[in-house]
């Protein structure tokens, strides 16, 4: 079995609800790891897909990530308005800017700002570095797509192994829309010059939260 076929497999496995179970491994893959493990893991894989991330106190976290969101210029800042955990951080953020709240649509309407979009993740994959945000109850993914800098509201409950644990959670009831983002927006695909943000953000960065 190649590498496709084995994904292929494995994603039919999760989306399918069979295939192997929790706590056990996949063909090719590692067993289920501890919240800590699952957590440090997914730390180092996200890191080394260009991605930053914070955690510890929110107090320190938040001025860090105000110092980060200087230094890439950013002065707005935008988040799903049914997003209760990206408006509390985005709106604690304006002191440490200049910063101002904007909204979405004025930043897809051609606003000249460089942005920051916030939203909270539904889940995070350990194996990849993988943030995953979803459309399930009509959440907007315009954070995760338009803005100059991407800031993910990760929670450490929601860190799992592997994809296939990620996507079993929306069997039940399938999203519109899923987006996988694992770092910052890449393409080599002019003249095979790596070039960062092509068609997304420059920059992505994870709040790690208890």
């Amino acid at each position: 079995m190649n590498e496709r076929e084995s994904l292929f497999r494995r994603l039919s496995a999760a989306c399918g609800g069979h295939g192997a179970a929790a706590g056990e491994p996949l063909p090719g893959g590692a067993p289920m790891s501890p919240e800590g493990d699952r957590v440090a893991r997914f730390a180092e894989t996200f890191t080394a897909a260009g991605g930053v991330l914070l955690r510890g106190p929110v107090e320190a976290a938040l001025s860090d990530l105000g110092e980060m969101l200087r230094a890439e210029g950013v002065t707005a800042l935008f988040f799903p308005e049914d997003d209760a955990a990206a408006r509390e951080i985005a709106e604690a953020l304006v002191p440490f800017g200049p910063f101002h709240l904007t909204t979405g649509a004025e930043v897809r309407g051609g606003s000249t700002a460089v942005t920051a979009g916030f939203r909270s993740a539904e889940a995070a994959i350990a194996e990849t570095g993988t943030i995953v945000e979803t459309s399930a109850g009509g959440k907007t993914l315009l954070p995760g797509l338009i803005a100059d800098v991407h800031v993910s509201i990760v929670r450490v409950a929601s860190v799992v192994a592997r994809m296939e644990e990620a996507l079993a959670a929306f069997t039940a009831d399938p999203p519109r829309n899923i987006s996988f983002l694992t770092g910052p927006s890449k393409t080599g695909d002019i003249e095979q010059t790596l070039t960062v943000g092509a068609h997304g953000p420059k920059k992505a960065i994870a709040l790690l939260l208890g």
